[in-house]
C-alpha cells in the first residue's frame, strides 16, 4: 500500500536516554514518553543513557541524575547543564548537541529520583505543552524538533506539598496519583474511619511517584461527651489509638499518621482550662505512649484554631516529635470561601482573622510558638465533602476502585462548585503567594501544606485552582504572572 504521508516518518529522530529506574524515576519515564510521543509521528526509541549508541546522529531528550546518566554528568562538565541543587530540584536545559552535527538536546536533570519526575512534568507543563502546541496538530513534530534553547533550575519552596482527603471520596487512587504527580504534590493524607482494604495497594502505588502517604484517624475527634480533662477517657483513648495502629496501620509501609482530636469547636475553655493546654497535655500523653512503641514515627496533630484562638502560646509545651497542621486559622489560605476577606466572619474562624493581613499576623504568631519547627496547615477553598448530604461513616472498603463512567457523573453534578471556586481563586490567588512567601520568612524548619480537595473527581480533571495551588506552592516567590501562566498549561487539561 503507497505511503500516503512519505515524509512522515523521514529526517532526524528523538530519542529518550534515561538514566536509573529506581523508584518514582520510572513514572517519570514513562509520563515523558506517554507525553512526548503525542507530538512524534514514528515510535519513540527509549535507551539507557550509558549505551554508546547514542551519541551518533540524533537528537536526544536527556532524563535522569548526573550520577546514574553519564551524558547529563558530561552536559554539567561542559558547562551546558547547570548541576540539579537540594531534594527534588532540577535543571534543564536544551540547545545543539555537542555529539552530532546539526542535531538538538533537551536534558532533565534532577538531584534525585524525585528531582528527575520534577523536572520531568515540568519540562512538559512548561516546554512541551506551553511552548510547542500549534494550532494544527499536524504541525506537531515541526514544533518539537524546532525546541527553543532554554535553560531552568527549580527547588521546592515548600517541602511538602499535597492533598488532604476523607478515603471513600478518592474515587481512582492510580489516576488521582498520577495527576498529583503531574503538579508536583509530593504527600497525600487519607482519613478514614477504617482502613481500607487494598491500603498496602494504595500505598505502593502513590510511592512510585514520589508520594508520601499520610493515613488519618482519630484520637477522640467526634467521639460524643469526650471530656480531654478526664484521665479515664485519655486511658481509654490512649488504648484505643495503640490498638488501632498496630492492628490497621503498622506494617502497611505508609509514611505517617495523622489524627485530630476534640478541638473542632468554638469553646476556648473546658472545666477552667484553656482547650490549647487540654490538647496539648492530651496528645503529648498518648503520642509518647505510641512513639516508644514505634520510635521516629511521623505525626501530624491536625489542630482546629477556632477552639486555641487567643491562647496558643499555651501548646508550647507540646512534644516536640508532633506537627501540629494548622486548620481554620483565619481567611485564605484557610477558609472554605477563597476570599482575602469577610465581612461577617464565619464561625470556624478565630474572631480577629477576619482579613489576609490578620491572618498572616496570627499566623505568624503560630509559627514564633515553636521556632524553627515545621509550619503545616490544611489550606482550604477548593470543594469538601457535603456533610448534610451525602457524608457516610463507613466500615472496611476498596479505596480507589470506582467506575470511570460514574467518576463523570459525579464531575458533572460537582463542577459547578468548582467553577465559582475556580473563579475566586483566579481573582485571589496573590493573597495566598504572599503568604506563603511570609510563612517562609519565619524560616520554619520546612513547611507543609495539605490541601483540602476531597470529593472533587480530582483524578477526572486537574481544576486550574488546584494547578494555582500547587504551582504557588512551589514557588510562591515568582511573579505572580508566571505562576498564573504555568498553572493553566495545556499540560493539565489532559
Amino acid at each position: 500500500m503507497a505511503n500516503l504521508h512519505p515524509d512522515v516518518n523521514t529526517g532526524t529522530r528523538w530519542r529518550i536516554a534515561h538514566g536509573s529506574l529506581e523508584g518514582c524515576a520510572r513514572w517519570a519515564l514513562i509520563e515523558l514518553q506517554r507525553a512526548v510521543q503525542t507530538s512524534l509521528p514514528y515510535v519513540l526509541e527509549v535507551r539507557s543513557g550509558g549505551d554508546d549508541g547514542l551519541r551518533t546522529a540524533s537528537h536526544l531528550l536527556i532524563c535522569g541524575t548526573p550520577a546514574d546518566n553519564p551524558l547529563l554528568a558530561e552536559l554539567v562538565a561542559r558547562g551546558l547543564l547547570a548541576a540539579p541543587q537540594g531534594a527534588g530540584g532540577y535543571s534543564l536545559a536544551a540547545g545543539a548537541s555537542p555529539w552530532a552535527a546539526g542535531c538538538r538536546f533537551a536534558a532533565i536533570a534532577g538531584s534525585d529520583a524525585a528531582g528527575v519526575l520534577n523536572g520531568t512534568v515540568d519540562f512538559l507543563a512548561r516546554i512541551h505543552a506551553a511552548r510547542l502546541t500549534p494550532d494544527d496538530p499536524r504541525e506537531a513534530r515541526r514544533a518539537f524538533d524546532a525546541m527553543p534553547d532554554f535553560a531552568i533550575a527549580e527547588r521546592p519552596a515548600a517541602e511538602n506539598r499535597g492533598i488532604w482527603t476523607w478515603g471513600y471520596v478518592l474515587y481512582d487512587h492510580r489516576r488521582f496519583f498520577d495527576r498529583m504527580a503531574r503538579l508536583k504534590l509530593n504527600m497525600v493524607c487519607i482519613w478514614n474511619d477504617v482502613v481500607p482494604v487494598n491500603a498496602a495497594e494504595v500505598v505502593a502505588c502513590a510511592h512510585a511517584r514520589g508520594i508520601k502517604v499520610i493515613f488519618g484517624f482519630h484520637w477522640g475527634w467526634g467521639i460524643k461527651e469526650l471530656d480531654l480533662g478526664n484521665p479515664e477517657h485519655l486511658r481509654r483513648t490512649r488504648e484505643a489509638v495503640l490498638r488501632i495502629y498496630r492492628e490497621q496501620y503498622r506494617g502497611l509501609g505508609a509514611d505517617g499518621i495523622y489524627f485530630q482530636t476534640a478541638t473542632e469547636h468554638d469553646r476556648l475553655t473546658l472545666g477552667g482550662r484553656t482547650v490549647a493546654a487540654l490538647a496539648r497535655d492530651w496528645v503529648n500523653d498518648i503520642a509518647r505512649a505510641l512513639l516508644a512503641e514505634e520510635p521516629g514515627l511521623l505525626i501530624q496533630f491536625g489542630l482546629h484554631a477556632i477552639s486555641i484562638g487567643p491562647h496558643a502560646e499555651d501548646l508550647a509545651g507540646l512534644d516536640e516529635r508532633v506537627t501540629v497542621v494548622w486548620e481554620d486559622a483565619g481567611a485564605i489560605p484557610y477558609s472554605y470561601e477563597p476570599l482575602p476577606a469577610f465581612a461577617e466572619r464565619p464561625w470556624y474562624i478565630p474572631p480577629g482573622t477576619e482579613t489576609a493581613e490578620q491572618t498572616l499576623d496570627y499566623s505568624r504568631r503560630l509559627a514564633a510558638i515553636r521556632p524553627g519547627a515545621e509550619f503545616a496547615l490544611v489550606p482550604k477553598g477548593w470543594i469538601k465533602l457535603r456533610w448534610g448530604v451525602d457524608f457516610e461513616h463507613h466500615g472496611p472498603f476498596v479505596l480507589g476502585e470506582r467506575d470511570p463512567a460514574w467518576i463523570r457523573r459525579r464531575l458533572a453534578e460537582r463542577q459547578p462548585r468548582w467553577d465559582a471556586v475556580n473563579r475566586m481563586w483566579l481573582q485571589h490567588f496573590p493573597a495566598a503567594a504572599r503568604f506563603y512567601r511570609e510563612i517562609l520568612a519565619c524560616r520554619p524548619a520546612r513547611l507543609t501544606a495539605l490541601a483540602l480537595v476531597e470529593d472533587g473527581m480530582f483524578e477526572e480533571r486537574i481544576q486550574p485552582s488546584v494547578a494555582l495551588f500547587a504551582q504557588t506552592l512551589w514557588n510562591p516567590h515568582r511573579p505572580d504572572g508566571e505562576i498564573l501562566d504555568l498553572a493553566l498549561s495545556p499540560y493539565y487539561a489532559h
